[in-house]
């Protein structure tokens, strides 16, 4: 587990699935930039769910004070001894503009680059998708 001023930052559950479907899992904007949204139904949120429980790298995003999940952050890392990692997130409509990215990502690339000696983290965002442009 992961903490920042406002944001807990821990591994998933499959408790997690509802709260996931109901906060992003239906957003729209997101299926702009991301093919698998919006979810069709709370099924398909739990088999993404269950995907990520196995994965060391996966963080669920927490808001401290109101517990509301507000997305997640993603890490690959194929090769450990190459160092390198690539990142990826999703920030539910209602919780983005308020800075909750920048806060979730700078604890991500703090952990891995200072604690787990990562040597590189990358991106790969759509072009057209402004606010990830601005971000990264």
């Amino acid at each position: 587990m992961m903490e920042t001023t406002r944001l807990i930052l821990r591994h998933f559950t499959q408790a997690d699935s509802l709260a996931c479907f109901k906060s992003w899992g239906q957003d729209k904007e997101l299926g702009k930039y991301i093919i698998s949204y919006p979810m069709k139904d709370i099924q398909q949120m739990e088999h993404f769910v269950e995907g990520l429980l196995s994965n060391e790298h996966a963080w669920l995003i927490v808001h401290k004070k109101t517990s509301a999940v507000i997305g997640y952050v993603t890490l690959d890392i194929p090769y450990e001894q190459l160092g390198i990692g690539e990142i990826g997130y999703v920030i539910g409509e209602k919780y983005q503009k308020q800075g909750y990215a920048s806060e979730a990502l700078n604890c991500i690339l703090e952990e891995y680059l200072v604690n787990r000696n990562l040597y590189m983290i990358e991106a790969k965002y759509n072009e057209t998708n402004t606010a990830s442009s601005n971000l990264l």
